[in-house]
């Protein structure tokens, strides 16, 4: 959508590495944690990341806005409870996940396998849904995806 480029998807149901590795995929935009040890190895070369800053495990390569002003299509994952659990609880939790994540072995090993460790308070990770939520609505209107 920002670059005007056109690509075609192609919706895998296994592994897509085969065809990538093999040459019948040229370009493909997966997770790092999905194809880390192809990169290691020297089988892949990463083109970029589509994160906003550059991948602590991928120094050399780089983000997609410095080719894109603006471009950001950063992955993650969360905790959630359900909406009427006490705060109290929310913060403890949120208090513990923090210690373990960010714990330098645990933060050292989630870096080896491409996942980048963030620590949020509650209502920072909810501003971070409504934010992720309100961007991807515009790329799925443009885009005219709809569920199958």
């Amino acid at each position: 959508m920002m670059a005007g480029v056109n690509l075609v998807h192609v919706p895998y149901s296994g592994s897509f590495a085969a065809d990538l590795l093999g040459g019948q995929v040229q370009v493909a935009f997966v997770p790092i944690t999905s194809v880390i040890e192809y990169i290691k190895d020297a089988r892949l070369r990463p083109l970029a990341v589509t994160t906003a800053t550059r991948v602590e495990l991928l120094p050399d390569a780089p983000t997609m806005g410095e080719f894109l002003s603006g471009y950001d299509a950063t992955g993650w994952n969360g905790i959630g409870a359900p909406r009427r659990t006490p705060s109290a609880i929310i913060e403890k939790l949120n208090k513990e996940i923090d210690a373990i994540v960010l714990d330098p072995a645990m933060k050292a090993r989630l870096i080896s396998l491409g996942i980048e460790p963030l620590s949020m308070t509650p209502a920072e990770f909810g501003k971070r849904i409504a934010d992720d939520t309100e961007k991807w609505a515009k790329v799925i209107k443009f885009a005219k995806i709809k569920a199958e």
